[in-house]
């Protein structure tokens, strides 16, 4: 049984056949009706075949009528039928619904977990991160949590740069990206991380230093978000190459006014040329334009040195147009508003951002609307900044 008729299968259809002279306003009625019937069948002059749902079906009585219409049920598929056919053999319905809800069941585990996208870092070190957090073969999908997953595997593992922690039926895809490390980068370098953004810390995690702040702080941009030292009552603090995560909530906005008119270029398809010379920075055009019309300007030139003199001769085409008001509706200008502001956002934002809220707002003017778009945005904002070991800290 392929996709198509196990769907059908489980949806139940009812194929019928209509006899009358006014078929076609049968199917007329059911269109203007909204009654969704399918697999339309010309048998001959007034007899016709077609698909319909159980539910259609109840619908179909009046419109039978009032085309002067006879219909017959030719045949009845599906689960639903079946199920009515064999009510009495209980331990048949028993058996199907125990093997429904044991695939339902058993499709909410993970039974296998994939892991691509490393090649310098060993398998089994990521094997032993997903060990340490209980994410074996097995797991309950509503149990995992895909955030807390790619932090603990990029918290334990430094040359993870980014994990991507996907579920797909029964099977976990782990992505990973490993980080470009240069032969100069030295993680005993010593620095601190600190904020590339300001943004309210959503999630902070120190693998080496100490965390200055706490998850809900606000933090301004070039701040230490984490401290490249290490200090116990024990012992002297120590100086260390700070590492970590930092996550916060960033606030970008996209802010414009559309005016209700404005003015665009209509090209009436004369077109002009003209010549030209510039000598250094003197340019002589041997071409009169009336200064009413407008025109777009598309030059080519063609360089000489004379002598210590740069010569160019110059070649010019003239495209004429008339400017032409547009009235724009409040439909249009929202429909504008949105794809300029999808833009806007898709070329600052990354693949690690994570959108946590989006507010909308607009205000009518005389002479058109000014949207402003608010987006809080989830993303890493920790930047390793390298110190000298003599640098005071701040």
């Amino acid at each position: 049984m392929n996709v198509s008729n196990f769907s059908t299968y489980i949806k139940a259809v009812v194929e019928i056949e209509a006899e009358g002279f006014f078929v076609e306003r049968l199917i007329n009625l059911c269109k203007i009706n909204n009654i969704k019937i399918w697999n339309i069948t010309y048998i001959n002059e007034g007899r016709i075949r077609f698909c319909i749902s159980p539910k259609e079906f109840k619908k179909l009585k009046p419109y039978v009528k009032k085309s002067k219409c006879k219909i017959k049920i030719i045949n009845k598929k599906g689960i639903y039928f079946d199920m009515f056919r064999y009510r009495k053999r209980r331990l048949v319905i028993y058996l199907i619904l125990f093997l429904l809800l044991f695939s339902f069941v058993m499709s909410n585990f993970i039974w296998s977990i994939n892991i691509s996208g490393y090649e310098k870092i060993e398998k089994s070190r990521i094997e032993k991160a997903l060990k340490d957090i209980n994410i074996t073969p097995g797991k309950f999908k509503f149990f995992v949590s895909k955030g807390k997953i790619s932090d603990y595997i990029r918290a334990n593992i430094y040359e993870a740069a980014w994990v991507g922690v996907d579920i797909d039926g029964t099977t976990m895809n782990i992505t990973i990206k490993e980080k470009i490390i240069s032969e100069e980068e030295d993680k005993t370098e010593i620095g601190n991380v600190i904020a590339t953004k300001s943004a309210v810390i959503s999630k902070i995690i120190a693998e080496n230093g100490t965390a200055k702040y706490n998850t809900g702080s606000y933090i301004t941009e070039g701040s230490v978000a984490i401290e490249g030292i290490i200090s116990s009552e024990l012992m002297e603090p120590i100086r260390v190459h700070a590492s970590g995560i930092v996550r916060g909530i960033v606030e970008y906005t996209f802010e414009k006014e559309y005016k209700y008119i404005t003015q665009s270029k209509e090209y009436t398809g004369k077109t002009r040329y003209g010549l030209g010379v510039k000598i250094n920075n003197k340019e002589i055009l041997l071409k009169y334009l009336p200064k009413e019309i407008k025109y777009d300007i598309n030059s080519n030139a063609k360089v000489f040195e004379i002598f210590s003199v740069n010569i160019s001769f110059i070649f010019n085409t003239y495209d004429e147009y008339i400017l032409k008001d547009k009235v724009s509706t409040n439909e249009e200008i929202e429909k504008l508003a949105e794809k300029e502001s999808t833009l806007y956002f898709e070329k600052i934002l990354t693949n690690e951002s994570k959108t946590v809220n989006k507010v909308v707002d607009k205000v009518e003017t005389e002479t058109g609307i000014i949207y402003k778009t608010k987006l809080s945005v989830e993303e890493n904002i920790g930047k390793f900044v390298k110190t000298g070991e003599s640098k005071i800290w701040e």
